[in-house]
């Protein structure tokens, strides 16, 4: 069965997903703010939207529920019973079946303390909403920063070609962290200029490789001593034999103030 996943700009940078099956119809959005051009897009494929995904409870990501749902008696399938129109409660490693496809669940708090993910298996797609973004990763919130670590290290178990869709266009803002902050890049210039020219062309960077990200994301690395050096070389602030824990942390209070 053919799946394909549309993307739909929310706000000023946020995204929701239309995922739908080619062949059925079936439809189902995740994290929906704005209605108005969902239901645009849906109309336009002839689409049944079967559900509302939620991957975690704030408003960028939730307010639109509500519109939706006074036009479509459908489920809302939510990590939070506070997210208001919420019908089904998901709890980690909950396995939840549609018509053309299944996910699993996983809890993934620090942004968040209700922050999940969905992973499809068989599709080989991840919708990280705040928790992973390409060259990133959220801000810590409510959780704590073990909690984040621990929540990115379950992803990194996913295969090297899940496609990543995350809950921001942060990516241009990233990059330059990394280039700027974190390594020694000769071509940064270079380097900055090709992605932003790849995000103009493509209108976004989604979806992106997981397995790209296990090798270049310096949240994904907090425990490997080469890159742990390299960025200890360069920023010299931090000791290349600085525990997972305490390297993520000085990379999430600099991200915080970048």
């Amino acid at each position: 069965m053919a799946i394909k996943v549309e993307i739909i700009k929310q706000l000023s940078d946020n995204y929701a997903y239309v995922i739908y099956s080619e062949n059925n119809k079936d439809a189902l959005v995740l994290d929906p703010s704005e209605p108005k051009p969902i239901f645009n897009f849906l109309n336009s494929k002839d689409l049944n939207l079967n559900g509302i995904l939620i991957t975690h409870h704030h408003s960028d990501h939730t307010q639109g529920i509500e519109e939706i749902k006074e036009k479509l008696n459908i489920k809302v399938y939510s990590p939070n019973i506070n997210i208001k129109g919420t019908t089904d409660i998901l709890s980690d490693k909950q396995k939840i079946q549609f018509s053309f496809i299944d996910f699993e669940v996983i809890s993934t708090p620090g942004h968040t303390l209700d922050h999940v993910v969905f992973f499809s298996s068989k599709e080989k797609l991840l919708f990280s909403g705040d928790t992973l973004f390409y060259y990133g990763c959220g801000r810590v919130f409510e959780g704590t920063y073990m909690q984040m670590l621990n929540s990115l290290n379950k992803l990194k178990k996913f295969p090297n070609d899940t496609k990543v869709y995350c809950g921001h266009e942060y990516t241009y803002k990233n990059l330059e962290f990394v280039l700027d902050e974190l390594v020694y890049w000769q071509d940064k210039g270079a380097v900055k200029q090709k992605t932003r020219e790849m995000i103009e062309k493509r209108g976004s960077s989604m979806p992106f490789d997981l397995g790209h990200q296990k090798e270049w994301n310096p949240f994904l690395n907090c425990d490997d001593p080469h890159y742990k050096k390299g960025i200890a070389d360069f920023e010299g602030k931090i000791n290349k034999d600085a525990s997972e824990l305490d390297f993520f942390t000085f990379i999430r209070e600099k991200r915080n103030k970048f």
